[in-house]
């Protein structure tokens, strides 16, 4: 998995959206994937986001990583955008100047 995409929708995609973020957020996802939302206005009605920092539920920095967007385009930006910062990390994390080698 890359990414996540996701449209508006009802209980079931909550549950699916928040299994995946709190897998990232436990590490048992280790890379941190974007999440992107269609729908800004939607999903920042149903979900008070800011509530879970406030209340010491969640970091800054789990709220900081969804993305709201509004159209498909913006929605591709923003996923092709992460995919290529994770890419990224994953280079700079396994470096080969970073990398030990065993001895016989």
């Amino acid at each position: 998995c890359m990414g996540l995409v996701v449209a508006p929708g009802g209980l079931g995609t909550c549950d699916e959206l928040f299994e995946v973020i709190t897998l990232m957020q436990t590490g048992k996802i280790k890379r941190k994937l974007p999440v992107i939302l269609i729908g800004k206005k939607f999903w920042q009605a149903c979900i008070k986001w800011e509530a879970f920092v406030e209340y010491g539920m969640i970091s800054e920095a789990d709220a900081n990583q969804l993305i709201f967007v509004d159209t498909a385009d913006e929605a591709f930006k923003a996923l092709t955008d992460g995919i290529i910062a994770v890419e990224d990390a994953d280079t700079r994390s396994h470096s080969p100047h970073l990398k030990r080698t065993r001895s016989p």
